[in-house]
């Protein structure tokens, strides 16, 4: 069967997603398996519109500080290492994007300018989603449920848990950005997020509640919940168990060798890492 702008359209239908939703989208497009991909992006704001807004997770890279002569500066035209949809959304006429050097949003639809307004330099990463629990949003995975799994709804329960004050020498990755007079200034970024490969382990929440939808949007299976809710559930769980985001991972350096509460780790991981090293 032929995948198309309407058959996408109805596959979000099916998924939950109706006009007037705001929903935080990120996708594989690949996996989606349309030809042109302009189409995912126009059957989902076919799915929410006119009311509704379509947003997606735009962020870019930094480096580590004695680099900082050789990292671009962020503009509103930065590239996004986070895939087609966020740059398809970027190059979009009626799109906004908010001004964060590493962690900014891009957003479609009516509410798109109250989402991305006042995130900047000085502002906490993950506040957008704060904006989208509180605007109803719904969150949505497409084509990357177990290769970029979970929501970032965890992000933002970890820093109001304070858990991002695990992460070791944050200072160290920066970016640069340009203010609105033109002057490029250094980013040092001090609310990091810890590692996200964990965050298929929500999942079992998810489900146990009731809030979690799946589907497939064309050939690609996918997810779709409430972020109220997935928020509600991340931050319980995690202020019980503040270790359960850490991956299984040997070769995770967030989770073995940047986290506070593993530098027990240390030793294990620097000697696996010189033994494959020297296998190679």
């Amino acid at each position: 069967m032929e995948i198309t702008r309407e058959s996408i359209r109805r596959d979000l239908r099916n998924l939950g997603v109706v006009e007037g939703d705001v929903v935080l989208v990120r996708a594989g497009l690949k996996a989606v398996g349309v030809v042109d991909q302009a189409n995912f992006l126009d059957a989902l704001l076919d799915a929410v519109e006119p009311r509704g807004t379509v947003a997606s997770l735009a962020f870019t890279r930094g480096g580590l500080a004695w680099q900082a002569s050789k990292i671009s500066p962020y503009t509103l035209d930065s590239v996004s290492y986070a895939g087609a949809l966020p740059n398809m959304m970027i190059a979009h006429p009626h799109s906004h994007r908010s001004l964060h050097p590493q962690c900014s949003i891009v957003a479609i639809g009516k509410h798109a300018q109250q989402l991305t307004d006042g995130h900047g330099p000085h502002s906490r990463a993950y506040e957008p989603v704060r904006k989208l629990i509180a605007l109803k949003a719904k969150m949505l995975l497409v084509g990357c449920v177990s290769s970029s799994p979970g929501f970032t709804t965890v992000h933002l329960a970890e820093a109001d848990l304070g858990l991002h004050r695990r992460r070791i020498a944050p200072w160290l990755a920066i970016s640069r950005y340009v203010d609105e007079h033109g002057v490029i200034h250094t980013f040092y970024r001090t609310d990091p997020g810890l590692c996200s490969k964990p965050f298929w382990k929500f999942y079992a929440a998810y489900v146990k509640s009731g809030h979690l939808t799946t589907g497939l949007v064309g050939k690609a299976y996918s997810i779709c919940a409430p972020a109220a809710e997935c928020y509600a559930i991340e931050r319980e769980i995690l202020a019980n168990n503040k270790r359960f985001a850490v991956c299984d991972s040997a070769d995770c350096v967030v989770c073995n060798a940047l986290r506070w509460d593993r530098i027990h780790r240390w030793p294990a991981f620097l000697l696996g890492r010189l033994l494959r090293n020297r296998t190679h």
